[in-house]
C-alpha cells in the first residue's frame, strides 16, 4: 500500500507563505457563484439545443439525468462543458440534439432547485471542455482580517500555483485510496470510478512536481530544459538554453513553465527541469508506471495561474471576491493563497 493512504493530502507549498488570515467559504450556496463562459458564440440555428441552467444544491449529473427524463433521450445524449459543484449557485450549459421542426415545451419543465435561463440552437454538440473561462463570485465570511486579505490580493495578481483543488481527490482523499488499490493490482470494473482514481493520481503527481518547484524557489524562473506554454494557448515549446528574453516573457505573463501530466508519449522536459521532475516523482514510480500501463496520454499543464478581472469588496467581516479562471483551473487554488479557510458546507470540498 502506498504511503499516501495514511496521509492522502500533503501540505503542498504556498507561493506567498501560508496565510495566517482565517475565513469560511460556502456558509451558504450563494456564497459561491460560478458562471460558465463558452469558448464560442452559439450560432442560433442547427440541430442541437443549448440550455443555460442555473442550479443550486444539485450536481451536474443530476441535471443531465433530469434532461434525459424530460426529453426521453438517453443520459449519454446529454452533454455539458464541465462539472460544477453541488454546494454552489452555478450557471452552466447543457446540450442535446433535437429536431428543428419538433416542438419542445421546455418552459413547462420543473427541475428541482434549478431554472432554465435561456435556450438557443447551435450547429454542433457541446463538447467537454468547450469553455473560455469560469467567472467566480465568492463571499468569504468570518474573515479574521479583511483588510489584510484584500492587501494580499496585490501579490496574487502576478499568479498563484495552478494546483488541482481538493475536489479532484474526493472526500478525505478517497480517490487517492482508490488509485492505491488500482495500481496494486485490484480490478475496478466501474469505468467512472476507475477514471476518478486515474485522474486523481495524475493530478496528485502534478501537484507534487509543482510543490517541489516552489520549494526550490523556481516558480518564476525559467530552467534549462523547461517546457513553456504560451499564455492563453495550448502551444508549448522546449527551452534549449535560458536567456534574458525568455525570463522577461515569463515575468510579463507571456509564457508559463509547465509540469507533467504523467502518461505515455508526452513531452518530457530536459536538463535542469527534467532533474527536478525526476526527483519529485521518484517516490511515486508505481503510480507513474500504473498510468502508463493504462495508456493515459502524457501532457503538460501550466504551473502558474493568473486570475483575471480580480476585484474585492469588504462588508463587515466578509469579503466578496470576483475573478475569472481558464477552464480546468480551481478557485480554491486562488483562495488557499489568501486565507486558511474552512468550508462551511463540508469538511473537505468534494466534486459530486
Amino acid at each position: 500500500m502506498n504511503e499516501l493512504a495514511a496521509n492522502p493530502l500533503p501540505q503542498w507549498q504556498y507561493l506567498y507563505g501560508k496565510p495566517d488570515i482565517t475565513a469560511v467559504i460556502r456558509s451558504q450556496p450563494t456564497d459561491f457563484i460560478v458562471d460558465e463562459q463558452l469558448n464560442f458564440q452559439p450560432s442560433g440555428s442547427g440541430e442541437h439545443l443549448l440550455l443555460q441552467i442555473e442550479k443550486q444544491g444539485q450536481n451536474t449529473q443530476y441535471i443531465a439525468r433530469q434532461l434525459a427524463r424530460l426529453t426521453g433521450l438517453r443520459m449519454r445524449d446529454i452533454s455539458y462543458a464541465g462539472l460544477k459543484d453541488r454546494h454552489a449557485l452555478t450557471r452552466q450549459w447543457f446540450c442535446f440534439k433535437w429536431p428543428i421542426k419538433q416542438e419542445l415545451a421546455w418552459q413547462q419543465w420543473q427541475i428541482e432547485d434549478s431554472r432554465i435561463l435561456q435556450v438557443v440552437r447551435h450547429y454542433r454538440k457541446l463538447r467537454l471542455g468547450a469553455l473560455k473561462a469560469n467567472h467566480f463570485q465568492l463571499t468569504l465570511t468570518e474573515v479574521s482580517d479583511p483588510a489584510a486579505l484584500v492587501k494580499r490580493l496585490d501579490s496574487i495578481k502576478a499568479g498563484v500555483p495552478n494546483y488541482y483543488g481538493e475536489q479532484r481527490f474526493g472526500r478525505s482523499g478517497g480517490n487517492l485510496a482508490l488509485a492505491d488499490r488500482l495500481f496494486a493490482g485490484e480490478r475496478i470494473m466501474d469505468r467512472q470510478i476507475r477514471g476518478l482514481a486515474l485522474s486523481a493520481s495524475r493530478s496528485f503527481l502534478f501537484n507534487t512536481v509543482l510543490s517541489a518547484r516552489i520549494e526550490q524557489g523556481w516558480f518564476n524562473q525559467v530552467l534549462d530544459g523547461d517546457i513553456l506554454q504560451l499564455d492563453g494557448s495550448g502551444s508549448i515549446f522546449t527551452v534549449a538554453a535560458v536567456d534574458s528574453t525568455l525570463q522577461r516573457r515569463l515575468l510579463d505573463g507571456d509564457v508559463h513553465p509547465t509540469a507533467p501530466l504523467v502518461g505515455i508519449e508526452g513531452s518530457p522536459a530536459g536538463l535542469q527541469a527534467a532533474s527536478l521532475e525526476d526527483k519529485a516523482l521518484a517516490a511515486h514510480q508505481q503510480w507513474c508506471q500504473g498510468l502508463a500501463d493504462y495508456r493515459l496520454q502524457g501532457a503538460r499543464r501550466s504551473i502558474r495561474l493568473i486570475p483575471q478581472q480580480l476585484s474585492a469588496a469588504i462588508q463587515g467581516n466578509s469579503v466578496t471576491l470576483e475573478f475569472a479562471l481558464p477552464a480546468g483551473c480551481f478557485a480554491t487554488s486562488v483562495l488557499r493563497e489568501l486565507a486558511s479557510y474552512r468550508d462551511g458546507s463540508r469538511p473537505l470540498a468534494e466534486m459530486d
